[in-house]
């Protein structure tokens, strides 16, 4: 791709390290700098990665070296860096969810659009192995057509929660789990296929002390009138599963937290209904995360969309809006309801 990306790290803490120690490999970014609101954590993100700590996001903007920022901080605050580098003309790169309210996500949206910049969102998990060929497989026909879907994933991480992080309150991190790690669900359901339009959702707000919900559960009806069910939860042990059911056939997968490179069930009945022919179908194994830089990098470079662009953002955390929406009210509300004027992005 020739010169690599130059990027500059906004917002160092834990996950932005969980994240450079596998994106690190991708051959087409350099990390140039890195800021925190506490000095400390960046000086350590930079000793690690070999990058330079400076004192703020107009010191890391001002730097003609870095091309591009990547986003890291919690999602209260992705709004603000993300339209002061667009106002410096870099490139923008934002983990998921692009923010925590319409309102933010569209101004992002608007303001990288304005400045003729590249705004990817971090939406990892249709990046790696098992949902590529998940993906590939139900494009292929062999599946038939698409009855409905299942998607999951949960961990104990919200049982594990004080008061001083700001995953605790609900402010910062509405719907928990739902914000937190379902909205990857919805987003690959979404690379599989395509765009949802109504949600109905239930929600449990009883099970640790934080502000956020425990428990969401959400039925899913996609423009195209698939039914799907997403669930997540903030105190299980850990799980990842999807499940695809054809009218040809069902493909399973169930992640275990090491790297996602189980492989594939599928389950068919080729000669009789009623007699099922399990095989085991190998997953290609991906680095998710180097593979969204060199994604970032080649929407920079060739000033092409990126595959999870800021209306693949949009389209994820109206999912999450709608369901919010429908667990406090009773109903099912449409995405572009949840999303308001910002749904006039979505075209």
């Amino acid at each position: 791709m020739g010169k690599r990306l130059g990027i500059g790290v906004v917002g160092s803490g834990g996950w932005a390290t969980g994240f450079w120690e596998r994106a690190i490999s991708c051959p087409d970014v350099q990390l140039i700098s890195c800021c925190d609101m506490r000095p400390e954590a960046a000086r350590a993100f930079a000793e690690q990665f070999g990058c330079q700590p400076v004192d703020g996001l107009d010191s890391l903007l001002d730097d003609p070296a870095v091309e591009a920022v990547a986003i890291f901080t919690p999602n209260n605050y992705h709004r603000q860096p993300a339209e002061a580098a667009a106002a410096a003309g870099k490139h923008v790169f934002t983990e998921k969810p692009i923010a925590n309210t319409a309102e933010d996500a569209a101004a992002m949206i608007r303001a990288c659009q304005t400045a003729g910049v590249t705004l990817m969102v971090g939406h990892s998990d249709r990046y790696h192995g098992p949902q590529r060929a998940i993906k590939s497989l139900v494009d292929s026909g062999r599946l038939g057509a698409i009855a409905m879907a299942e998607g999951h994933t949960s961990h104990s991480g919200g049982a594990r929660l004080s008061q001083d992080q700001w995953r605790w309150h609900r402010s910062e991190a509405p719907g928990g789990p739902l914000m937190q790690l379902a909205v990857h669900t919805v987003d690959t359901m979404h690379c599989f296929f395509g765009p949802t339009r109504r949600v109905t959702a239930l929600s449990r707000v009883s099970l640790t002390a934080s502000e956020i919900e425990d428990v969401f559960l959400a039925l899913l009806e996609f423009e195209s009138g698939l039914l799907a069910y997403v669930g997540t939860n903030y105190v299980s042990p850990s799980c990842s599963y999807l499940r695809i059911y054809g009218m040809s056939g069902n493909v399973y997968w169930e992640g275990r937290g090491n790297g996602g490179t189980e492989p594939l069930r599928l389950v068919t009945t080729p000669e009789n209904p009623w007699t099922l022919q399990s095989e085991s179908l190998p997953v290609p194994e991906i680095n998710a995360h180097a593979a969204e830089m060199a994604e970032f990098a080649r929407a920079v470079r060739t000033g092409t969309p990126p595959e999870t662009g800021g209306r693949e953002g949009l389209r994820a955390l109206g999912v999450v809006l709608a369901a919010l929406m429908s667990a406090e009210q009773g109903r099912a509300i449409e995405v572009r309801e949840a999303l308001g004027e910002a749904g006039e992005l979505l075209g």
